[in-house]
């Protein structure tokens, strides 16, 4: 088995326990709210902070497995010996932005911690329920930088691919 897969496959496991994981949370708060009549008050909360952590880590997902939504009219515009050289240059600022925002990400998240903030129902400490956002883009800076690594040492096998 590929490496890579091991890890596209490890994140995916990830993010297929955190739904699994919200939908029996949100399946109780249903059954008990209709059928018993009363409800959890710290399972709607924490299904809506698990929520943020599948996002931003299924965002990783996906651009390791390159499933994200892409504009190949955009590209489809410039000339084809120049289209892997804009590829490269788009994939360069997404990685650019990627680590700026892993790096405020940490540092809010860190702040967050610092001063303190919990969640209403649960007392978590909201610096956690952050942490989801800039792991998420730190997972996906490491994915993007493979693509361009690729990208730069085997143009030709990229182009074969698609």
């Amino acid at each position: 088995m590929n490496e890579e897969k091991v890890d596209y496959s490890l994140e995916g496991l990830f993010c297929v326990l955190l739904l699994v994981i919200m939908t029996v949370l949100m399946f109780t708060e249903v059954v008990a709210r209709y059928i018993f009549g009363s409800s959890f008050i710290w399972i709607e909360e924490l299904t809506r902070y698990l929520f943020i952590w599948l996002t931003f880590i299924s965002a990783a997902y996906v651009t390791a497995t390159q499933s994200h939504i892409k504009v190949e009219v955009a590209l489809s515009i410039f000339p084809k010996k120049a289209q892997p050289t804009i590829k490269k240059i788009g994939l360069l600022i997404w990685l650019i932005f990627s680590i700026v925002i892993t790096y405020v990400g940490f540092n809010y998240s860190f702040t967050m911690l610092d001063v303190g903030g919990n969640s209403p129902s649960l007392g978590l400490a909201k610096g956690i329920v952050y942490l989801g956002i800039p792991i998420g883009y730190l997972l996906m800076s490491l994915r993007l930088i493979i693509q361009l690594f690729k990208e730069i040492t085997n143009p030709d096998v990229q182009d074969i691919e698609q």
